[in-house]
């Protein structure tokens, strides 16, 4: 008799454990294979961003009038230059700063460094160029010293335009989903296909002109 209830008590073990195994055995399968394909996709594309380094965001050009002036006392204006320019400016997002992680829920969390601007060229329109210098001329070196000086007004004004900023964030995102996506598709069983891009916030800093990397 206690046999028998012992091989009937095991039966019925059994049963429940396949019974549970049947019900909630795909669910969690289903789950750890997507926790470690979100994970291994996470990793393998932490790579593919380091291995591209950086990301061009925006590029954007402006074009306006400069005036230079000298002033003499008693005398006035001795030297007047009018010149107009064309200037651009590059925005990038440095790759190797990034971090990606597991977000859960079958999607990976890329956080990105701030977009910062990286490349910009004032290029002055020359034939159009107005002075009046008659009263003490212009140099070459003096000349320079203007375009230089409108340079770096230039940047540093364009280098923290939260327009440009704003515009250069977006683009990140915009990229960055359309780079995992690209790269989704190519991996081998892949199951993630959700990303979620956060770009810092790159309105209190610039970099020296010169020194875009920092």
């Amino acid at each position: 008799m206690w046999r028998f209830i012992k091989r009937l008590f095991g039966m019925a073990l059994l049963v429940s454990i396949a019974f549970l195994a049947i019900t909630f055995g795909p669910h969690l399968l289903a789950r750890f294979v997507m926790a470690n394909n979100t994970q291994w996709i996470s990793e393998r594309f932490s790579e593919e961003l380091r291995v591209q380094n950086e990301l061009l965001v925006l590029e954007t050009t402006i074009t306006g009038n400069e005036t230079a002036r000298l002033e003499a006392w008693l005398v006035g204006t001795v030297q007047e230059v009018h010149i107009p320019y064309s200037y651009s400016i590059s925005f990038s997002v440095d790759l190797s700063q990034s971090v990606v992680q597991s977000a859960g829920n079958n999607t990976i969390e890329v956080i990105l460094p701030p977009p910062r601007a990286v490349f910009s060229k004032l290029l002055v329109d020359e034939p159009n160029v107005k002075r009046k210098d008659w009263l003490y001329p212009l140099t070459p070196e003096r000349y320079a010293d203007i375009k230089t000086e409108i340079e770096q007004r230039l940047y540093d004004e364009c280098a923290v335009n939260p327009v440009f900023l704003e515009s250069a964030r977006a683009t990140a995102v915009e990229k960055m989903e359309a780079l995992f996506f690209s790269f989704s598709e190519t991996a081998e069983a892949s199951i993630t296909k959700d990303i979620l891009v956060i770009v810092g916030d790159s309105t209190a800093y610039a970099p020296p002109l010169g020194d875009p990397a920092g």
